[in-house]
Order: structure tokens, then C-alpha cells, then sequence
């Protein structure tokens, strides 16, 4: 994204909250929602979170991976790397709640919000997300001119 308001670029850079109690606040919020299969992997240049999402009996589960990538480096003191931490952890707490709200009042539907996080498995057992797999493949029809352009409306404007 090239244009980056304030409004955008100073949010959470404040928050005193540290992260541990976010990351509690999202698998608190999960649970209330009926996912109860949630992990957080803590690497030294990302975190990610894990979940299976069922929400029925019959229903086949979805399992959802988000990478958040850290900017810190393992070298960086512990200070910096906690306040990077609170940050992130605060957006992605909001980012999450935004997207349940979204889905609990009918804008969106589970699948379509959470599509590029959707973890796929391929015959040899090697799991991506929807995101990682085709982005690079949209991302090279765009820029070759292969793929037909977006119109808005019925396509004639």
C-alpha cells in the first residue's frame, strides 16, 4: 500500500497492553465463537496463528493459519521486541473481532473472510494458505496483462 494516512501508521503505537494478554483476549474470543483449537507459534522473524473453525456437527473443518510477520530481530533489545509485539498482537486481536462481527451480522461469510488465511494440503503433504499459493500466480497474470481487466457495474464502464 503506498499511501499511508496517520490515522493508519500511529495506530497501537502506544498501547500499553502487553501481548500475552491480547494474545489470551484472541483465544478467549475464539472459544466464544466455538473454535477451541487454537495455537500460537512464536518464531524469531514471524508468529503465527492456528486454528480449526467447525461451527457444526456436520460442518468440515477449516483450518485457518496467519502469519504475522516481526520487523525486530532476536538482537534487538527486549524492550523493542515486546513493544512490536503488543503492537501486532493488539491489531490482530481487532483485525480478528472485526472479521467475526462481519460474519455474526451477515456481510460476510467465514470462507470469504478468511479465505487467503485457509490452510490447503497438497498430495505430498506440504500445507500453504490460499493466500501464499495463488497470490503469486495473480499477482504474475496482473502484471502480464493476462488477466481481463475489472470493470465496475455490468462491466461496460
Amino acid at each position: 500500500m503506498k499511501k499511508q494516512p496517520t490515522w493508519i501508521t500511529s495506530s497501537y503505537k502506544t498501547t500499553q497492553i502487553h501481548w500475552a494478554k491480547s494474545q489470551a483476549s484472541i483465544m478467549q474470543m475464539l472459544d466464544q465463537v466455538g473454535i477451541n483449537e487454537i495455537r500460537f507459534t512464536s518464531m524469531p522473524d514471524r508468529f503465527v496463528l492456528e486454528f480449526m473453525a467447525k461451527f457444526t456437527e456436520t460442518a468440515i473443518p477449516k483450518a485457518v493459519r496467519i502469519v504475522v510477520p516481526l520487523f525486530t530481530k532476536l538482537t534487538d533489545s527486549p524492550e523493542t521486541r515486546n513493544k512490536e509485539l503488543n503492537i501486532i498482537h493488539r491489531i490482530l486481536l481487532n483485525h480478528l473481532k472485526a472479521k467475526f462481527v462481519a460474519i455474526g451480522n451477515g456481510l460476510t461469510e467465514f470462507e470469504q473472510e478468511f479465505m487467503s488465511h485457509l490452510v490447503i494440503t497438497d498430495k505430498q503433504g506440504r500445507s500453504t494458505t490460499l493466500g501464499e499459493h495463488l497470490l503469486p500466480q495473480y499477482t504474475a497474470n496482473i502484471e502480464s496483462g493476462e488477466v481481463v481487466q475489472f470493470r465496475l457495474g455490468d462491466g461496460n464502464n
